[in-house]
C-alpha cells in the first residue's frame, strides 16, 4: 500500500522532471498524509501538462460528502479497471502523483513496526501513478480528489511489505496522462513497475510515525549501517 510519502523538489527541478509548471505553494514535504492536499500532474484541457492540488483520497462516483467512510487513498492496479469505485477514472482521468519516495512499516513480531523510506538509487524523483476524479458534493460544492495505484512488493520490499505503490517509468508518462487512450489491456502493460535494480530502502526513525512531524531528518537513516539493501528473508 502507500499510505504515506515524502517530496522536496524545487519549481524549475519540477519543471524539467515533469515537462509542465509546478503548483503555486509547492514546499518540501516529508511526511504527507492522506486527506491533505497533494500534487499531481495530469492533462489540461488545452491537452498540455499541468500541476495541480488534489485531496488524496478518491470520492466514488456516487459520492457526495467530502468525508465519506468510502473514500480510498489506494486502488489495487491489478483490478481498477474493473471495480465500479476507478473504472471511469481508469479509463479517462490518470495521473501522476510526483514524490521524493514513500515510507512502508514492517510488522516486528509484538514489538513497534519498522518505518522505512524508499526511493529511487539516483536520487531522482519519481511517480506514482495515480487516478483523479471531480465530485459535486451534496453542498453544490466540487471537490477533486485522487489515489494511488498499488501493486505486489517487489523482491526487495517483499521482506517490509506486501504491496507498494505503482512507479511508473518515465517512458510510460506521456501514455499513461493522454486522455485518449482508454484500452485497459494497453494501460496495464504501461504498469510495469522500474527495477529493484533501480531502488534503494533504508529502515528510518520512528518520528514518521507522527503525522504532525515534517523535516527532512524524517527520511535519513535511523543508523550508519541502514543503507544497506534489503535481501529476501533479510532487512538488513
Amino acid at each position: 500500500m502507500c499510505g504515506r510519502f515524502a517530496l522536496s523538489i524545487i519549481p524549475a527541478r519540477f519543471q524539467r522532471v515533469f515537462g509542465c509548471a509546478a503548483p503555486e505553494g509547492l514546499r518540501p514535504r516529508y511526511n504527507v498524509v492522506p486527506d491533505g492536499g497533494i500534487v499531481a500532474v495530469r492533462t489540461g484541457e488545452g491537452g498540455e501538462r499541468e500541476a495541480v492540488w488534489l485531496r488524496w483520497g478518491m470520492l466514488g462516483p456516487w459520492m457526495k460528502e467530502a468525508n465519506d467512510p468510502g473514500r480510498q487513498i489506494n486502488a489495487r492496479a491489478e483490478t481498477a479497471a474493473e471495480k465500479p469505485m476507478f473504472r471511469d477514472a481508469f479509463k479517462r482521468r490518470r495521473c501522476l502523483i510526483p514524490a521524493l519516495g514513500f515510507y512502508e512499516w514492517q510488522k516486528a513480531g509484538a514489538g513497534p513496526s519498522r518505518p522505512f523510506f524508499v526511493g529511487l538509487a539516483s536520487g531522482e524523483p519519481l511517480a506514482f501513478a495515480g487516478l483523479w476524479r471531480s465530485s459535486r458534493l451534496a453542498d453544490g460544492e466540487t471537490l477533486e480528489t485522487c489515489t494511488i495505484l498499488t501493486t505486489t512488493a517487489s523482491p526487495l520490499l517483499r521482506p517490509i511489505h506486501h504491496r507498494m505503490p505503482m512507479i511508473l517509468p518515465e517512458a510510460a508518462w506521456d501514455a499513461w496522462l493522454d486522455p485518449a487512450v482508454s484500452e485497459p489491456e494497453f494501460l496495464h502493460a504501461l504498469l510495469s513497475p522500474v527495477p529493484d535494480s533501480e531502488l534503494v530502502a533504508h529502515e528510518v526513525g520512528r518520528a514518521v510515525n507522527n503525522p504532525r512531524n515534517d523535516a527532512p531528518s524524517l527520511v535519513e537513516p535511523a543508523t550508519p549501517t541502514a543503507e544497506a539493501r534489503p535481501e529476501q528473508g533479510s532487512l538488513l
